[in-house]
């Protein structure tokens, strides 16, 4: 997917912020065309500034205008970022943890409509009237964390004891509530529906399928972890959470990591609906509630315009934000690996909102600051 003619640009400039030959450009792929060289232009400067390194794609339909890597994936030992490199991808992992439940409920192995109950018939009685789509959809009244930290050694029946005995910060459906307990939750669920591993589950039925040969979850095997971006900007500097292992913490939530390419990839197969069965509806896009699809995608209105999108961050210098504007079939990527004080762990969104939308929407100025609610969206908030 996403094969064009190949456009090199290299630009190299060494000595800034005391890391040498780290403030570099290189694109592989950029449309001859004044809104694209404007982008180009625009993100070249932040990218110079410090604001970020990472990896950015726009593409509009199936072909991309323009594809581009900032920055070292490694700064110790040079190794600049590009399209082979792989990054932690956040909470857009909850996007495939939805579209696993969302396949077992197209293929009739649970309902939406399905409760807590049903799953754990001695959990207590005020969970268990919580349903999948209240909890795809932020809306089941579980707090947000059932962890101490992402890393925190855990495993799948400790998590689940924590989270059914949690007290509940909203009668079910009542309000909307970011938790990524919850989604954790729908990742045992997962399990328990399918007799088999969550992760199993999500590499036979999502990932292989869709040939996502550099995404997969923390300490896998199947990633090289030589290819492996080094976070920059938050805590302990310079290494990776890949490393750091998975934990039923994080399960479900969080703890995938990917390259630019394959989450272009992914965002296009949940924008087609190809993860499901021939003929089946796309029960991605289909609303939970007033603020969020099924497919653990957020409805945001940014200057007039309907945005989807989903993003993540950790305290370690990663941020990712996939951006549908469906008004324009425009796709925005962003797998980034490090950012500076000007927006810490939100460089995700404020590089979409101050340097990358205003320009794509060509309104040619930053939106104002009420132009978009923040989410809570990161696998370690």
């Amino acid at each position: 997917m996403y094969q064009l003619t190949i456009f090199l640009f290299v630009l190299a400039l060494s000595g800034c912020s005391g890391v040498p030959d780290c403030r570099n450009v290189f694109s592989t792929i950029q449309l001859d065309n004044e809104v694209i060289t404007s982008l180009a232009d625009e993100l070249q400067r932040e990218h110079i500034a410090g604001t970020f390194d990472g990896m950015i794609l726009v593409a509009e339909g199936s072909n991309v205008l323009f594809e581009s890597a900032y920055g070292c994936a490694d700064r110790e030992d040079s190794v600049k970022n590009s399209a082979a490199v792989i990054s932690d991808m956040g909470s857009i992992a909850k996007t495939f943890t939805a579209a696993a439940v969302l396949q077992l409920a197209q293929n009739e192995r649970l309902q939406l409509s399905n409760t807590i109950g049903d799953f754990y018939p001695t959990a207590p009685d005020e969970v268990k009237p919580i349903t999948v789509i209240q909890l795809l959809g932020h809306t089941s009244g579980l707090d947000n964390f059932h962890n101490d930290s992402d890393f925190e050694l855990m495993d799948k029946a400790q998590a689940e004891s924590r989270i059914l005995s949690m007290p509940l910060i909203a009668e079910p459906g009542e309000k909307i509530a970011y938790s990524n307990a919850a989604y954790t939750l729908l990742a045992a669920i997962v399990e328990k529906v399918s007799e088999r591993p969550f992760q199993d589950y999500v590499y036979d039925n999502l990932i292989t399928p869709l040939n996502l040969s550099r995404t997969g979850f923390y300490q896998d095997t199947r990633i090289s972890a030589r290819n492996m971006a080094r976070g920059y900007g938050g805590d302990d500097q310079g290494s990776t959470t890949f490393e750091k292992g998975l934990t039923w913490a994080l399960v479900g939530a969080g703890g995938m990591v990917t390259s630019i390419d394959d989450l272009a990839t992914w965002s296009a197969a949940l924008k087609n609906g190809t993860i499901f069965p021939a003929e089946a509806p796309n029960s991605v896009f289909i609303e939970a509630n007033e603020r969020w699809l099924l497919g653990s995608l957020a409805k945001i209105d940014i200057s007039g315009e309907s945005i989807v999108q989903m993003g993540g961050s950790t305290d370690y210098g990663y941020t990712a934000l996939i951006q549908f504007v469906p008004n324009r079939d425009l796709l925005i990527v962003l797998l980034l690996n490090a950012h500076d004080d000007k927006y810490k762990n939100a460089t995700h969104h404020r590089l979409s909102r101050n340097h990358i939308l205003p320009i794509l929407l060509g309104r040619g100025a930053e939106l104002p600051n009420n132009s978009i609610e923040p989410i809570v969206n990161a696998s370690a908030d």
